[in-house]
């Protein structure tokens, strides 16, 4: 096939005026014989355009990803639906030709891509080589291992050279095959099983050989590759026939090698900024995940589901008793590093709290790490739940987005600050005498006279994590209504803005508090409606509505409570339907639907009001979806439609 025009008509794809009329081209002699390997030719010439290159990189992935699959392979499915779309996308009908027949890329090509695909990848670089990487995953998932036998000689062969860049390309194919089994059952893994003893051996070599002698950011990108192998195989399964205990010991030995590593002398001149992004501490990143995911998988006996074969409870016992000591001094290491300013990236500050959350469950760990924790708390913990500058600044000039780093979800998976958190909740939850000394600790930092606003948020802040146990221990019980009156009550009213909307964040775990002092309760939820309702402060307006929902419910709203929430509940509605067109936070729908259940009746004069605002901004997330905008917030959007929607149908049912 002739190169030229197929080089033009990728080119002009680019173009907004050609490109409709270049893909119904390309949509014509794609399904020609020789016309992958054009393309591939395409790819490699360093003399083409690197338009058309990346266009026909992007091509390439695209005509794969739905020509490849064999009909015959396709038709077997049980979704209907899949196969509808499938001969809707594919189907050609020759003229007088009433039958129908599915497209399929030809052997011929097949082989060829099958033969070269690896090579491609190895001789080109980003942004071409993402593009054939998933080419090649899309190829494997449907071929390997009876269409691709070879597919392991390929892979072993690049991984076994001294051609670094072979190596690193050949690991990243190689990763898309590991990523295909990963949430496999165990008896559909047999393939992956039989590779991994044949590769995990050189993976580990070749571990060792850059671990020791090559310190350069590519050796660093190659090691985090194979421990991200390496973490996508183990994570859900562990096959013992291919990691013995031995054997799994020596990789455990390597990650902890790598999170104890000192990191080269260059990686500290950077900006602190830059610094989490270094491949290093990736390399240390994936480390600790396997460290973490193996404890709480397959190295806690507790952990285990009942009817474990032997080998397993063999191992989450050596795990336990060889592992768990050395890993938690690695941490503590790690942390007092941290706590004496040594950069640590948050990232790795995270993942260590994870992994003492999980060593607090468990009795032989906590015994290891029990008199630590004290200063963990006093000089991690508590320094972490402060507010700092940065969010200062954030809360003040941009509090929308404030507000959704607060309420994202996926902040607890990579958050020092939620870690933080977690591990404190769980360790009071679990060990009494952490919830004594902590209480203790917060009294000597309350009590003090020069205690700055940031600090008392950190004491707020601990004081909302522990709240939701505080509330269960009868020797607090006595206590609590004052500590809340005195500490938390006053902060409701706090010239400083932060601190009003964390005194709303504390008082959330507190809801279920049965105060001795009625006006106590009235108090409470009169200050919860005026910061809701009268604030400044956007994020101060979230946290009372937050805190608002927590208190009001079918069975704990009690009718002096419901007298106080009635007067002002035309105005918390449109409070809160402000806040929802600010922010799009479906947090706060949810907040809406549970008065708008509780109060129907009182609800009936506003319902129109209600209906009109919610449709209007209804109207506004679907148009913003409809426009250029990234995934996550078209995401974010969706939600809040669902929301909206939902809100109305409980009007709906009111009116009805």
């Amino acid at each position: 096939m002739d190169l030229a025009p197929v080089v033009e008509t990728l080119k002009a794809t680019l173009s907004p005026q050609l490109r409709q009329q270049a893909e119904e081209k390309l949509s014509q002699i794609c399904k020609s014989n020789g016309f992958i390997p054009c393309l591939v030719q395409i790819i490699l010439n360093g003399q083409c355009d690197m338009g058309a290159r990346q266009a026909g990189a992007i091509y390439l992935k695209n005509h794969i990803n739905t020509y490849w699959s064999d009909y015959n392979e396709l038709k077997g499915t049980t979704n209907s639906d899949v196969m509808t779309l499938v001969n809707a996308a594919n189907v050609s009908k020759p003229a007088g030709d009433s039958s129908q027949k599915l497209f399929v890329v030809s052997d011929p090509d097949k082989d060829y891509l099958r033969n070269v695909i690896i090579d491609v990848v190895i001789r080109t670089k980003d942004p071409l080589r993402c593009q054939l990487i998933t080419t090649a995953g899309t190829m494997i998932k449907t071929d390997f291992p009876s269409k691709w036998p070879q597919f392991i000689n390929q892979i072993h062969t690049c991984l076994s050279t001294d051609n670094i860049d072979a190596c690193e390309s050949a690991l990243l194919i190689f990763y898309t095959l590991v990523q295909h089994y990963e949430y496999k059952k165990t008896e559909d893994r047999g393939p992956i099983d039989e590779v991994m003893l044949v590769v995990l051996p050189l993976l580990h070599q070749r571990f060792m050989q850059l671990f020791t002698h090559n310190d350069s950011d590519q050796s660093a990108l190659i090691q985090k590759q194979i421990l991200k192998i390496f973490h996508a195989y183990t994570q859900l399964h562990l096959s013992f026939r291919v990691l013995p205990t031995q054997t799994m010991s020596t990789w455990l030995e390597t990650c902890c090698a790598m999170v104890e590593r000192r990191l080269p002398e260059r990686i500290n001149a950077l900006d602190e900024d830059d610094r989490p992004e270094q491949p290093w501490w990736k390399c240390k990143k994936w480390a600790f995940h396997i460290l973490i995911r193996t404890f709480e998988r397959h190295g806690a006996p507790a952990n285990l589901p009942k009817g474990q074969p032997p080998e397993r409870i063999e191992f989450a016992n050596f795990y336990l008793k060889a592992f768990s000591g050395k890993v938690i001094t690695l941490v503590f290491g790690i942390l007092e590093a941290y706590r004496q300013k040594i950069y640590v990236s948050p990232r790795i500050v995270q993942l260590s709290l994870n992994y003492l959350r999980e060593s607090v469950r468990h009795a032989f760990s906590w015994k290891i790490m029990q008199n630590n924790v004290v200063i963990l708390i006093q000089d991690i913990i508590y320094p972490l739940l402060c507010i700092n500058d940065d969010d200062i600044e954030l809360f003040n000039d941009e509090p929308v987005e404030f507000v959704r780093a607060r309420l994202d979800i996926l902040d607890e998976y990579v958050s020092p600050v939620s870690a933080a958190e977690l591990f404190l909740s769980e360790a009071v939850a679990k060990r009494k005498d952490v919830l004594m000394k902590t209480v203790s600790f917060l009294g000597t930092i309350i009590h003090n006279d020069t205690i700055l606003p940031k600090q008392k948020d950190g004491v707020l802040h601990m004081l909302g994590v522990i709240g939701n146990v505080l509330i269960k221990k009868k020797a607090f019980t006595n206590q609590l209504e004052n500590m809340i009156v005195q500490y938390l009550f006053p902060e409701l009213q706090s010239p400083t803005a932060f601190l009003r909307a964390r005194a709303c964040y504390a008082l959330r775990n507190f809801s279920k508090l049965e105060y001795t002092i009625s006006d106590n309760s009235v108090r409470c939820l009169t200050y919860l409606i005026n910061c809701l309702c009268n604030d400044t402060s956007l994020p101060v307006k979230v946290e009372a509505a937050m805190a608002l929902n927590l208190f009001m419910s079918d069975s704990d709203t009690g009718e002096k409570g419901k007298a106080i929430i009635i007067p002002h509940l035309q105005l918390i509605v449109m409070r809160i339907i402000e806040i929802i067109r600010q922010t799009e936070i479906d947090d706060v729908m949810i907040v809406l639907q549970k008065i708008v259940g509780l109060f129907d009746q009182e609800l009936q004069p506003i319902a129109v009001q209600m209906t009109r605002q919610l449709v209007d901004f209804f109207k506004h997330v679907v148009c913003s979806e409809n426009a250029p905008t990234d995934e996550s917030k078209a995401e974010e959007r969706t939600v809040a439609a669902m929301g909206v929607l939902n809100t109305l149908d409980t009007i709906g049912n009111i009116n009805e």
